[in-house]
């Protein structure tokens, strides 16, 4: 049971005290209860938690009395002032007036930053210039502000907050690793803070959701809650009711850190480059705070790469296949269709020669018959013609020989008569002789 009243601080007084009516509560373990509020305990000694501030209280009131002194210091410094030799101001003559005072050439001095002064003392020698200033200084100042900066720095190793991590400037010449390892150094010694507060978060979540679960649907408050965080994450804290408490937890991370942000980015780094993720997978992962999230995304998200490239190297081999397959049969096709061409081809090339023998056999057919026919009717003609030649032969022999025995008898009758000598030569014997003495002529030149 939990009770509750309001307390006067500084008196013995308290009021309203009673049970108190509205205490988180498991639905699920009615007999525990937890307070309104939450405490937590970290770096015990003795039962005992050693505070940070209790470590530092001494060195903050030396630095608050450094302060003061300082303060003191600089309330007790002296204006700015001037050494004025009086002597080397006596006997200034400036006009009909006469000599000037001192005190008059000082107001001269300060209204004109003029100063009128003598050189030459009464015994007639040079003297220095008579106006000297005194400088401004505040007494033992370097000293107090080291001993401040000195108890700044105790407290800063007490506490473990250095010039890093406090939203000091820090030194623009320090290595990157030396600034990362003060860092370190730093949340190492306020782990305790840090840690101390994800406790007090996640019990704060833990109460936040045993009152949701117990909320009415129909509620106000229902309704409010749906319309700040969704009707889907209430829906889901809703059901929670009908799981018991240790089958449910809060988990609560903090953000990554520059050394886990750069181990992430490292492992992004070497996805893109072996091609397992893509860009926006890598957009989507350096948008998450919490490295174990970044992480479970980061391997969801490269399996589903993955994936997508063996489901895409497998279209491609189908592809691949299918067009190796169309290619075939593209090629099978050809070779079938070159053959058929050739196989027509061949097919009328024959039946072109078989026409064609058949013509030329025709046609020597023709020619035979017609050379039959040609010499069956040459025969007939040359059988017809030769008759006809015979006869013609016979008639001409006949001619001839009755033309000879003409020439014969003719003959004879001339030799006859020559050789009776009722005539002379014949024609053509004179012609003989004649021929063979022109002969003999030609021979004999």
């Amino acid at each position: 049971m939990v009770y509750e009243g309001s307390y006067v601080c500084g008196t013995d007084y308290i009021f309203n005290y009673g049970p108190k009516t509205n205490i988180p509560r498991n639905i699920h373990d009615l007999s525990r209860c937890t307070l309104s509020y939450s405490s937590v305990a970290t770096n015990l000694n003795k039962n005992f938690p050693k505070s940070l501030v209790d470590s530092c209280t001494g060195f903050a009131d030396m630095l608050q009395v450094t302060h003061l002194k300082l303060q003191q210091a600089i309330a007790k410094a002296k204006p700015d002032g001037l050494v004025i030799d009086i002597e080397g101001l006596e006997n200034v003559q400036l006009g009909k007036g006469g000599d000037l005072q001192p005190l008059e050439l000082h107001d001269i001095y300060e209204q004109t930053g003029v100063f009128y002064y003598r050189s030459k003392n009464p015994e007639g020698g040079f003297q220095n210039p008579p106006v000297r200033e005194i400088g401004n200084s505040i007494r033992n100042i370097n000293e107090l502000i080291g001993l401040y900066n000195h108890y700044l720095r105790m407290i800063r190793d007490t506490t473990g907050i250095n010039e890093v991590v406090d939203a000091s400037s820090p030194n623009s010449e320090a290595l990157v690793g030396v600034q990362q390892q003060a860092v370190a150094a730093s949340n190492n010694a306020t782990y305790d803070i840090t840690h101390a507060s994800l406790v007090l978060y996640r019990k704060v979540c833990t109460d936040v959701v045993k009152s949701l679960q117990i909320l009415p649907p129909e509620s106000t408050v229902f309704k409010a809650y749906e319309q700040a965080i969704g009707s889907e994450k209430m829906s889901i804290l809703a059901s929670f009711k009908q799981l018991p408490m240790f089958n449910f937890g809060v988990i609560v991370t903090k953000d990554m850190d520059d050394k886990e942000r750069s181990y992430m980015e490292q492992n992004i780094q070497i996805a893109l480059s072996q091609k397992e993720i893509d860009l926006e997978d890598a957009i989507a992962i350096r948008e998450m705070r919490d490295v174990d999230q970044a992480e479970r995304l980061l391997i969801v998200r490269r399996k589903a790469r993955m994936k997508r490239m063996q489901e895409q190297a497998m279209q491609n081999s189908q592809m691949q296949q299918q067009q190796a397959q169309a290619a075939a049969q593209a090629a099978a096709q050809s070779t079938q269709q070159e053959l058929q061409m050739k196989s027509q081809l061949d097919a009328q090339k024959i039946q072109l020669e078989t026409q064609s023998e058949i013509a030329i056999a025709k046609a020597k057919h023709e020619m035979a018959k017609e050379m039959e026919a040609m010499k069956a009717q040459f025969a007939v003609m040359s059988n017809s013609s030769g008759n006809q030649l015979r006869k013609e032969m016979e008639e001409f022999k006949e001619d001839r020989k009755d033309d000879r025995v003409k020439k014969q008898a003719v003959e004879q009758s001339k030799l006859i008569s020559q050789r009776q000598g009722s005539r002379g030569e014949l024609k053509e014997e004179q012609e003989r002789k004649s021929r063979l003495a022109e002969i003999q002529q030609l021979m004999g030149q």
